[in-house]
């Protein structure tokens, strides 16, 4: 049969004004060579248009070309090696670069200032710090830190100002440990002067944590947060201290690595409210219908009566008196999640009271927004009988704590709380971490 034509006609694609054929070769090859068979005048009109065709696409290569060298020619000199001019107090940043503003839903704009400023600070380290180099993370994280920022966690070292929290802090540390991470706020409630936070992470462990090993996979964690803030403006609030406390009972256990021994109750799921108020809960438009001076005098009563209280007679009453009779109690790993009152008592509270006598409370942070309460601060007492695995050893113990409430009608209806049990085991003169990374069977009292 005869070859087929060389060029075949597809619809024009349209350029501007012109219209540009889109041929396709459909040649058969002899020998080497195109044999160009077909209707010589339709042929010799395709090619005329093909040349047409390329005449207009040189011609737009060199109006580009002029274009170009006559913009290199009146453009200013720049020397790319010559260093940047600095003013003599500028930052000791080499650069200073456009400052990250967040874009806030209407619903965040009047938040209460605390509970503002870590909202901006959480949104920038979510969406940009992980891209930032210290210097401009630190000039951005400065907005909202102040410069005696303090930054306590467990595990991790102590951190001073904002810079010495991006360089050398637990968040260089977290990144390199956790360098993919996703992260979502359970709790979220604030004042004008502290803010707190319950969240989990998805996490990937790809570095050793702490001298603990890493697993190679996604895992998953709780963390909770504590902040105090000053206003430094009637509409803005800096944070000047941070604690910080990740379930790492939990997280060891969950990678196969548990230090305490297994808890009476049901461990690892951890829920936000129960309630439509958000989530993160509470939204503040809804905080603001509901009755804080309630929930902050009773959630200042299960704090009281709940770790400080005696447990016998009228305090029994009272512990009992603040909690809903369908309430539901999160505990770290190694005490668990309790349902109903019961539960919570004989497997929360009466193991906590009978392990430590002569019990003390100073609290460092308390505020409550709406219905929703948090308090940062630390439990003393002398340890008398075994808790979490841990023989009496007749030694004052101090335990910091990170506890949020939800009131409802008066009661207390759902409790979150972490405790720092690692420090616990350091005072005993044990390392938590250790133990972990050696795997270390469970200590069972």
């Amino acid at each position: 049969p005869a070859p087929a034509p060389l060029w075949v006609s597809r619809p024009p694609l349209v350029l501007g004004s012109s219209s540009v054929p889109r041929p396709y070769l459909s040649a058969t090859m002899s020998g080497g060579y195109l044999n160009l068979n077909g209707d010589e005048p339709q042929l010799r009109a395709q090619k005329q248009q093909a040349v047409h065709s390329a005449r207009w696409a040189l011609g737009c290569f060199a109006a580009v070309v002029a274009a170009f060298t006559v913009g290199r020619q009146t453009a200013p000199s720049v020397n790319i090696g010559a260093p940047v001019q600095m003013p003599a107090d500028a930052p000791w940043s080499p650069w200073v670069p456009q400052l990250f503003q967040p874009v806030l839903q209407p619903a965040y704009t009047n938040e209460p200032l605390a509970k503002s400023a870590v909202r901006r600070f959480d949104m920038y380290l979510m969406t940009q710090a992980a891209f930032a180099t210290p210097a401009v993370k630190t000039l951005n994280v400065e907005q909202w830190l102040a410069p005696d920022f303090l930054y306590e966690t467990v595990g991790f070292a102590t951190s001073r100002t904002p810079r010495g929290w991006c360089e050398s802090g637990e968040e260089d540390q977290f990144r390199r440990t956790f360098n993919e991470s996703v992260f979502s706020q359970m709790l979220f409630l604030g004042t004008d002067d502290m803010a707190s936070t319950t969240s989990y992470g998805n996490v990937f462990w790809g570095s050793d944590l702490l001298g603990v090993p890493a697993p190679n996979n996604w895992v998953y964690f709780r963390v909770a947060d504590f902040y105090a803030a000053r206003k430094i403006s009637p509409v803005a609030a800096q944070l000047y201290y941070n604690f910080m406390i990740i379930d790492f009972a939990d997280l060891f256990l969950r990678v196969g690595r548990p230090v305490l021994p297994p808890a009476a109750l049901p461990e690892g799921l951890v829920l936000t409210a129960a309630a439509n108020d958000g989530v993160p809960a509470p939204l503040s438009v809804v905080a603001k219908e509901q009755d804080a001076a309630t929930a902050l005098k009773v959630a200042k009563a299960a704090l009281h009566e709940d770790w400080i209280g005696s447990g016998d007679g009228a305090g029994t009453k009272q512990w009992r008196s603040h909690w809903h009779s369908n309430l539901t109690f999160y505990g770290p790993g190694g005490i668990g999640r309790a349902h109903g009152v019961e539960q919570y008592r004989q497997h929360v509270l009466e193991p906590f009271r009978a392990a430590f006598d002569d019990r003390s409370l100073d609290t460092k942070i308390f505020g409550c927004e709406g219905n929703y309460c948090g308090a940062f601060g630390e439990l003393s007492g002398r340890h008398v009988g075994p808790w979490l695995g841990l023989e009496a050893s007749g030694k004052i113990l101090a335990i910091r704590f990170a506890i949020q409430w939800r009131v409802v009608d008066g009661l207390v209806q759902e409790g979150w709380a972490l405790f720092d049990i690692p420090a616990v085991f350091k005072q005993l003169d044990l390392d938590f971490f250790a133990m972990a990374a050696a795997a270390v069977p469970p200590i069972h009292s």
